[in-house]
């Protein structure tokens, strides 16, 4: 009776023997299983962080690319604005010029070559030998040209190809003259310069 109890004791060890052997080996691979996870994940995490790292450092070099172009465009912008500010300004000059030819003319033949050659356009004299009192007409308006009649530029504006000059005239003028300047050929050459397309009279100030 002793030897069987002892025989099943021994069979009862053998099997919590076998139990602990498969449950330390079910451990082991379930700790090897989850030491694979965690690596795997930590590749991932490293990955995601070197992903991560990349698109930052992209995003900083766009960035600066991107300040640099602004820094290049402002750049060429303010050389455009020179350029243009240049360009007008002695576009700008040579109308003034143009109206102190205008000026210092003493005959009307002589005021008639800074007037622009353009239909709607003409000049009027009071015989054929070109006597005064005469004029010019600007689209069935006559503008009667009188010597030494303006004075000083009294304001301008710049309008698309066109610029605007209003002079001061003398005491026995009633209004001012604007001057309408456009690039164009002239009566007697084709020279394309700045001439004078019309003559508008504007209320003298009191």
């Amino acid at each position: 009776m002793i030897r069987r109890y002892k025989a099943y004791f021994f069979v009862i060890l053998l099997i919590i023997a076998a139990l602990s052997i498969f449950d330390s080996i079910n451990s082991s691979n379930v700790a090897e299983d989850a030491r694979k996870e965690k690596d795997k994940l930590a590749s991932k995490v490293t990955s995601l962080e070197k992903e991560n790292e990349n698109r930052f450092n992209l995003f900083v070099e766009v960035r600066e690319e991107k300040e640099d172009l602004e820094e290049n465009l402002s750049q060429i912008e303010e050389e455009v604005e020179s350029l243009r500010s240049a360009f007008e300004y002695q576009e700008f000059t040579a109308a003034i010029d143009t109206i102190e030819s205008y000026k210092a003319s003493q005959s009307f033949q002589g005021a008639t070559k800074y007037m622009s050659f353009k239909a709607g356009q003409g000049y009027f004299t009071t015989d054929k030998a070109g006597n005064c009192p005469c004029g010019f007409g600007f689209n069935g308006k006559g503008f009667e040209w009188i010597p030494n009649a303006v004075l000083d530029l009294k304001e301008f504006r710049i309008e698309k190809d066109k610029v605007y000059l209003t002079y001061n005239t003398v005491e026995d003028i009633k209004n001012n003259y604007q001057f309408v300047m456009t690039k164009a050929i002239g009566r007697y050459d084709s020279v394309k310069k700045w001439r004078i397309e019309d003559i508008k009279l504007v209320t003298k100030e009191k």
